[in-house]
């Protein structure tokens, strides 16, 4: 177990340092938009072409990864589509911040634990894990987007154009590509984009502290409880079953785990207010997803051993 809060200390240190930064005006309101766009296309996607390009993958169990990531994210989103179900007289918009909440997750902590925890070869499998995710994730919010509100569709063109300019699938794909094709990185390339990957740790987990919201905690706390269920215990216990059905062990299996241990993106707070979602709804699912996982996640971690 200490060694688990040993790890974690850092990174819910860098966490807390961004909410109180933050709140103390030290920096510029301005500044934390700045830093989160920094982080999000430039710093994390050099972090995951890093990650990629010149690590052999060749002798990892990434197919048993992919099963296991995937399914979990459907198995999530048929999850909370039954809650939908059931729970439809409080409209599309509230159930999208439902669903975001239950199917995103925060890559700036998955890939933070992961190296914190497993070192070199836990980042490269976090992040190859991240980019089976990502493309799926982003599909299936953007559908419930579609399919809920009406002021929300969107034309195939211009959601496969956002697709395509993902910097997140973009930094995956690039790295994928440089090693499949064994170009790799050229080694004063790979040493840049290694010193900016690890920029983008410190920088992105004050920003996810600075996001942290205090007020509206009480608005809405069916949807809150229920997403926050689905994102940080029912996803690790599936993942962690379908681990063992596809013969996923060992740090691979953990990993697996810790993808869908934290709690759910920031940015979900973005496309909610941008395509007509409750995105005060979803600023509070952040926040609580945010404060229990301080509780959860060595928990979680802690019963993996």
């Amino acid at each position: 177990m200490l060694p688990v809060i040993y790890s974690l200390t850092p990174i819910f240190t860098l966490i807390l340092s961004g909410f109180l930064i933050k709140r103390s005006k030290f920096l510029p309101d301005d500044f934390w938009p700045a830093a989160e766009k920094l982080t999000y296309y430039l710093l994390t996607p050099a972090l995951l072409i890093y990650s990629l390009a010149n690590k052999r993958i060749d002798d990892l169990p990434w197919q048993e990864m992919l099963l296991t990531v995937q399914g979990t994210v459907l198995i999530s989103a048929l999850l909370l589509s039954l809650w939908w179900l059931f729970m439809r007289k409080s409209g599309g918009a509230l159930f999208t911040s439902v669903f975001q909440g239950g199917v995103r997750f925060n890559t700036f902590v998955a890939l933070a634990i992961a190296e914190a925890l497993f070192g070199t070869k836990g980042l490269l499998l976090a992040a190859m894990g991240a980019g089976f995710m990502i493309p799926l994730i982003n599909l299936l919010c953007v559908s419930a987007f579609s399919l809920t509100i009406a002021g929300a569709k969107m034309s195939l063109g211009v959601f496969i154009r956002n697709l395509a300019t993902n910097p997140l699938i973009l930094g995956c794909l690039i790295g994928g590509c440089l090693n499949i094709s064994s170009i790799g990185l050229h080694p004063g390339l790979d040493g840049t984009l290694a010193l900016a990957g690890k920029a983008a740790f410190p920088l992105g987990l004050m920003a996810v502290g600075a996001a942290y919201r205090l007020g509206n905690l009480s608005h809405q706390w069916l949807p809150l409880v229920f997403s926050s269920l689905v994102q940080l215990w029912c996803k690790p216990l599936t993942a962690w079953g379908l681990a063992t059905y596809f013969g996923l062990t060992g740090n691979a299996a953990a990993i697996a785990v810790l993808l869908f241990a934290v709690p759910t993106a920031p940015s979900a707070f973005i496309l909610s207010r941008q395509l007509g979602g409750d995105h005060v709804t979803m600023a509070s699912i952040i926040t609580v997803q945010t404060g229990l996982s301080f509780l959860s996640l060595p928990i979680t971690l802690m019963l993996l051993g």
